[in-house]
C-alpha cells in the first residue's frame, strides 16, 4: 500500500532470513530493476559457494585415485624443479630493496672498494710481538698461493709505503723517523762508503740499552760491508727505512692481527661460500710454529654465510620436529594412526607444491623466508583437522564419504576458505613493502597457504576415499552438528558475558601498559648465532676496537678531505677520522712545520779515509765496541751482540784470506754500489721533505686498496665515540645522533654510508614497512571478512581476538623485557592473518547456530580451532629450538601471541556473540531456517545414496 512493496525471501543455506524492502521511486522502474540484480547477487553468492565447494568435496571423495594421481604429480615436479633451481642468499643487503637511495649508494660504494667484504683471519697474541706477526706474515704467503685467493695481506713493509707516509704515522714514529730523516740527510752527503759507516755509527749512545728495531738496523747496516768482505754482491737497500706493520685495528689495543683474504669469483650463493670458508679454516689450523696462538674467521661474508648455514640448520630441524610432535598430538586427540598419517602426508604434499611456488616466485631463499616451512607446517595442517572434526560430528547423518564430505565442505568450507584467505592476504600485504626480505617471505608463504588448503582439502578426503570403512577411522562424536564445546567449563562466558569482557577489558589495558615498555632493538649482533665463529671473533672486534667495527664511511674527493675532516673531527659524537684521513692528523701543520725546518737545516758530514783496509780498522772498532758493551746488556741484546761481533770476526777473517787484486776488487764494487745506493737516497729524502702534502700514492699498496677506489675517490671512516655509560653506538639511543650528525656536517653531495647507517636505516624502514604492511593486512582481512559476510559488525567481530592477541603479545613482551628487532616484528602480519582466520570460524559456526554453547564455539567448531592454534603454536614454539636468536625470538613472540588468541577465542568473541544474540529478534527463525536446511542436506545425502 502507498507504493510499497515488501517481500521476505529465504536463501538455501543456513543464513537465516532477510527481508527486503523496496520503494518505488518516481524515476521508474528502470532503477528498481537494477537494485533487484544487484540484491540477487547479493543473496545468491551464498549458494553459488556452497554448491562449488559442495561439488568439490564430492568430486575428491568420488575419484580418489585421479585426485591423488594430480597431487603426487604436481608434487614430484615441484620436488624436482626445487632440486635444480633452488638457491640461498646470504647477502644481508639485498634483504632491502636496491632502489632506495642509501642502499644504492652502499651496493655502488662495493663496488668501488671491492676489498671491502674481505674476509678476515683474527690472530690473538701479544702486541708488539714478532713471533705472532711472523706466523701470520707466513700464514698470508701461503694462503695466496692458492688459485683460490686473490690476495691475502697480513700487513705491509714500510719500505713499500710513499717518501711523505711517515707524515701520517703516530706521533710517537713521526718524532722517531724525524731523527732517521736527519740521520739519512748526513748519509747522503758521505763521500765514501766508509764515511757512510762512521756516520751511521756515530749515533749510538753507548749508556743505551739499543731497542730491538736498533739492532735490526745495525745488522742490516752492516750486512752489505761483510758480504763484500766475504766476496758476496753488497746491496744498499736498507738506505730506505724498512719495517714491518702488521695489519691491526686502528684505534684497538694491537693484540688482533688480521689477514685479510680476497677470495676468486666463484658461483655466488652460500655453497661456494661456505666451501671457500671451510677451507680457509682448514689452512689456518695448519699454521706451524712454536706459538699456540688463538685465532677464529669472521668478516661480513663469513658471518652471512654463517648466519644463513645454521639458519638453514634451525629451519629445518624444526620442521622435523614440528610434523613429528603435530603428528603425534593428532595420534592422541584422534586416537589412531590413519588420520594423523593422512594428515601429515597430505600436508607433505601441499608443502612439496608451496616449494614448487617458491622457485616460480622468488627463485630463492634468505635469512627471512627459511623459516617459511616451519610456519606452513603449523598452518597447513589445520585444514586437516577442521575436515576430521566436522566429519566425526555428521557421520552418523551419511552412509557415503562423497555426500559426507559434500556437507562438510559446506558446512566448514566457507572458513576454511576466507580463513585461508585472510592469512594468504596479510602475507601477501608485505610484498607492497620497501622491505625485500619481508616481502618475498610474504609471497611465497601468501601462496604456499593457498597450496596447503587446496593439498589438504583434496588429497586428504581422496586418501581417506581409498583406505575405505572411513567411519571407522573417524571415529564418531555424539552431539551432531550442535554438540557443545568444554561441557561447562566456559559457562561463566555464556552465563555473564558483560561481565567477562569487562573483566577481559582491564586485562587488555594491563597489556597496553606492558607494551609501552617495548623498544626496537637494532644491534644485528644480539640476533645472531652465540657459538659460530665468525659471530664470536666478530664480537672479540668489538671488544677490542668498537669505533672502527661500526665506524661510518664517506666517499669523498681528494680536494673536499681536508674541510670534510675538520667538520667531521669537531662533532662530539665522533672520536676520529681513519682511513685516509690518517693521512690529514689533527697537527698535520705543525708536522709540516718540523719537516720544513729539518730541509732548511744545514748537514754536518762526517768524513774518513777511503779504501779496504780503512774498512776493516772501523770494523775491527765495531767489534771491539760491541763487546764490551755487551757485558750490561740484557741476556737476549747480549746474545744478538754476540752473533753480531762473531759475524765481524767471520768477515775479517775471510778478509785476511784475500789477494791485493781481490782486496781492490772488493772495494771498488762495495764503494761504487755505495754511492749508487747514495743518489738514490738524495733523491728520495728531496721527495720525502719536499713541501708536497702526503696523497693516494704514499699509502702500501695494501692499504690504498682498501682506502682509494676504483674512481680514485677516498674512503674517510669515521669513528663514533667512547659513551660514558658503556652503551655500544648501536644503542637506539646513540645509533640516531650519531648517524644524523655526521650527515649534517657533509654537504649533500657527501654520501654517508656503512655499518652503522645501513643498520639505522634498515631499522626505521623495517619499522614503518612492518606497520605499513600490518595496516595493508587489517585493511585486505576487512574487505575479505565484509565480502564473506556482506556484515560489518561480523567482519569487527571476526576481528576481535586478534586485536587483543596484538595488544597481547606487546604487553607480554613488555614484561618480561623482551625487544622487537629485525626478526620479530613480521608478528604484525603474521598475528593478523592467523587470528583473523580463527575467528571468521567461530563467526561462521555463530551465524549457522546463534544458540549455539559456547557461542561459535559449537558443532566442532571449537574443538578444530583449539586444535588448530595448538598445532600452529606447535611449529612456531619448535623455532625456540634454534641457535639463532632471531628466530628462537620469532618463535617466542609468535607462541605468546597466539596463546592470547586462543584464550579470547574462548572469552572475548562468545561473550560478544552471545549478546548479540540475546538482542536478535530474528534468531529463532534463523535457527529454524538452519533446521531446515541440515534436513534438506540429509534428504539430498539420501536420494545420492539410492541413486
Amino acid at each position: 500500500s502507498g507504493g510499497a512493496y515488501q517481500s521476505e525471501c529465504r536463501p538455501g543455506g543456513p543464513y537465516g532470513a532477510l527481508r527486503i524492502k523496496i520503494r518505488r521511486s518516481p524515476k521508474g522502474s528502470r532503477r528498481i530493476a537494477r537494485g533487484l540484480q544487484r540484491l540477487r547477487w547479493l543473496t545468491m553468492h551464498e549458494p553459488i559457494r556452497d554448491a562449488i565447494l559442495g561439488a568439490w568435496g564430492r568430486s575428491v571423495a568420488r575419484y580418489p585415485r585421479i585426485t591423488l594421481g594430480i597431487c603426487l604429480l604436481l608434487a614430484f615436479g615441484s620436488i624436482a624443479l626445487t632440486a635444480a633451481r633452488l638457491e640461498f642468499h646470504a647477502d644481508r643487503s639485498e634483504l632491502i630493496d636496491a632502489d632506495l637511495s642509501w642502499n644504492r649508494r652502499y651496493a655502488q660504494f662495493k663496488e668501488s672498494f671491492p676489498r671491502w667484504d674481505d674476509v678476515l683471519v683474527c690472530v690473538e697474541g701479544d702486541a708488539g710481538d714478532p713471533r705472532v706477526d711472523d706466523a701470520v706474515r707466513r700464514l698470508a704467503e701461503a694462503l695466496v698461493e692458492s688459485p683460490r685467493v686473490v690476495a691475502a695481506d697480513a700487513g705491509f713493509d714500510t719500505a713499500q709505503a710513499g717518501p711523505r707516509f711517515f707524515l701520517a704515522a703516530p706521533p710517537r714514529q713521526f718524532t722517531e723517523t724525524l731523527k732517521e730523516l736527519a740521520q739519512a740527510r748526513r748519509l747522503a752527503k758521505a763521500d765514501n762508503v766508509n764515511a757512510a759507516l762512521a756516520t751511521a755509527l756515530s749515533g749510538l749512545n753507548d749508556d743505551e740499552t739499543p731497542p730491538p728495531d736498533a739492532l735490526d738496523r745495525l745488522e742490516q747496516f752492516l750486512d752489505p760491508y761483510l758480504d763484500a768482505l766475504e766476496g758476496n754482491e753488497p746491496s744498499f737497500s736498507f738506505l730506505t727505512a724498512s719495517r714491518w706493520q702488521p695489519l691491526v685495528s686502528e684505534t684497538g689495543t694491537g693484540r688482533l692481527r688480521f689477514v685479510r683474504v680476497q677470495f676468486a669469483e666463484t658461483n655466488s650463493g652460500i655453497d661456494s661460500t661456505s666451501e671457500n670458508l671451510a677451507w680457509l679454516r682448514e689452512q689456518v689450523d695448519r699454521l706451524e710454529g712454536p706459538l699456540d696462538l688463538s685465532w677464529g674467521v669472521t668478516g661480513i661474508p663469513a658471518i652471512e654465510a654463517d648466519e644463513t648455514a645454521q639458519s638453514i640448520r634451525d629451519a629445518s630441524l624444526a620442521s622435523v620436529i614440528a610434523i613429528v610432535l603435530i603428528t603425534l598430538l593428532m595420534l592422541v586427540v584422534f586416537r589412531g594412526v590413519r588420520v594423523p598419517l593422512l594428515a601429515a602426508g597430505s600436508l607433505l604434499v601441499g608443502m612439496a607444491w608451496s616449494f614448487g611456488w617458491l622457485i616460480i616466485s622468488v627463485g630463492h631463499l634468505q635469512l627471512l623466508s627459511v623459516i617459511f616451512s616451519v610456519i606452513l607446517l603449523g598452518l597447513g595442517v589445520d585444514f586437516a583437522l577442521h575436515l576430521v572434526a566436522r566429519l566425526e560430528l555428521v557421520q552418523d547423518e551419511h552412509e557415503d564419504l562423497p555426500s559426507a564430505t559434500a556437507r562438510v565442505f559446506r558446512g566448514i568450507g566457507p572458513g576454511m576458505v576466507t580463513g585461508a584467505l585472510t592469512t594468504a592476504a596479510a602475507f601477501a600485504s608485505t610484498a607492497l613493502t620497501d622491505f625485500k626480505g619481508m616481502a618475498e617471505m610474504g609471497i611465497i608463504a601468501a601462496g604456499g597457504i593457498v597450496l596447503c588448503m587446496v593439498a589438504v582439502l583434496s588429497a586428504f578426503p581422496a586418501g581417506l576415499a581409498l583406505i575405505g570403512d572411513w567411519k571407522r577411522i573417524i571415529r564418531r562424536r555424539p552431539g551432531g552438528e550442535s554438540a557443545q564445546f568444554a561441557h561447562g567449563w566456559l559457562d561463566g562466558v555464556e552465563d555473564h558475558p558483560l561481565r567477562v569482557l569487562i573483566l577481559c577489558g582491564v586485562v587488555v589495558i594491563g597489556f597496553g601498559v606492558g607494551a609501552l615498555q617495548v623498544q626496537y632493538d637494532p644491534n644485528v649482533l644480539n640476533l645472531q648465532p652465540p657459538g659460530i665463529e665468525s659471530v664470536i671473533w666478530e664480537k672479540r672486534l668489538v671488544e677490542e676496537d668498537e669505533r672502527s667495527v661500526w665506524a661510518a664511511l664517506l666517499v669523498v674527493t681528494p680536494t673536499d678531505a681536508e674541510q670534510m675532516i675538520d667538520r667531521l673531527r669537531a662533532l662530539d659524537v665522533v672520536a676520529g677520522v681513519g682511513g685516509m684521513g690518517i693521512l690529514l692528523p689533527k697537527d698535520r701543520t705543525e708536522r709540516r712545520r718540523q719537516v720544513a725546518e729539518l730541509r732548511r737545516a744545514p748537514v754536518e758530514a762526517v768524513t774518513a779515509a777511503p779504501g779496504i783496509d780503512d774498512l776493516v780498522v772501523q770494523l775491527a772498532t765495531i767489534r771491539i765496541g760491541l763487546s764490551t758493551r755487551s757485558a750490561t746488556q740484557p741476556p737476549a741484546v747480549r746474545a744478538r751482540l754476540a752473533a753480531v761481533v762473531r759475524r765481524i770476526t767471520e768477515a775479517g777473517v775471510a778478509y785476511q784470506r784475500m789477494s791485493p787484486p781481490e782486496r781492490a776488487e772488493a772495494w771498488s764494487t762495495l764503494d761504487e754500489t755505495f754511492l749508487g745506493a747514495r743518489d738514490r737516497l738524495g733523491g728520495w729524502l728531496e721527495q720525502a721533505l719536499a713541501d708536497v702534502p702526503v696523497g693516494a700514492d704514499d699509502l702500501p699498496e695494501v692499504l690504498r686498496r682498501q682506502w682509494v677506489g676504483t674512481k680514485a675517490s677516498w674512503l674517510l671512516m669515521v669513528h663514533p665515540a667512547v659513551d660514558r655509560r658503556g652503551r655500544s653506538i648501536l644503542h637506539p639511543d646513540r645509533l640516531g645522533p650519531f648517524v644524523d650528525a655526521v650527515r649534517g656536517a657533509v654537504p649533500d653531495s657527501a654520501a654517508v654510508i656503512g655499518p652503522p647507517v645501513q643498520i639505522y636505516e634498515s631499522s626505521k624502514l623495517i619499522k614503518t614497512e612492518y606497520i605499513k604492511a600490518a595496516g595493508y593486512a587489517i585493511a585486505a582481512i576487512l574487505l575479505l571478512l565484509f565480502l564473506d559476510f556482506r556484515s560489518l559488525p561480523d567482519a569487527l567481530c571476526a576481528m576481535a581476538p586478534v586485536a587483543i592477541g596484538f595488544v597481547g603479545v606487546f604487553g607480554l613482551m613488555g614484561l618480561i623485557g623482551h625487544q622487537l628487532n629485525f626478526a620479530n616484528m613480521i608478528v604484525l602480519p603474521i598475528i593478523f592473518g592467523i587470528g583473523a582466520g580463527t575467528g571468521v570460524h567461530i563467526v561462521h559456526r555463530w551465524r549457522a547456530e546463534p544458540h549455539g554453547k559456547p557461542a561459535g564455539l559449537s558443532g566442532g567448531t571449537g574443538r578444530a580451532i583449539t586444535l588448530t592454534m595448538v598445532t600452529t603454536m606447535i611449529g612456531f614454539g619448535c623455532m625456540l629450538l634454534a641457535q639463532h636468536r632471531g628466530i628462537r625470538s620469532l618463535g617466542l613472540v609468535m607462541v605468546m601471541g597466539l596463546g592470547v588468541t586462543l584464550l579470547a577465542c574462548y572469552t572475548v568473541l562468545p561473550a560478544i556473540l552471545r549478546l548479540r544474540s540475546s538482542g536478535n529478534r530474528r534468531a529463532e527463525p534463523e535457527k529454524v531456517s538452519g533446521t531446515v536446511s541440515r534436513q534438506k542436506d540429509k534428504e539430498t545425502g539420501s536420494r545420492q545414496l539410492s541413486q
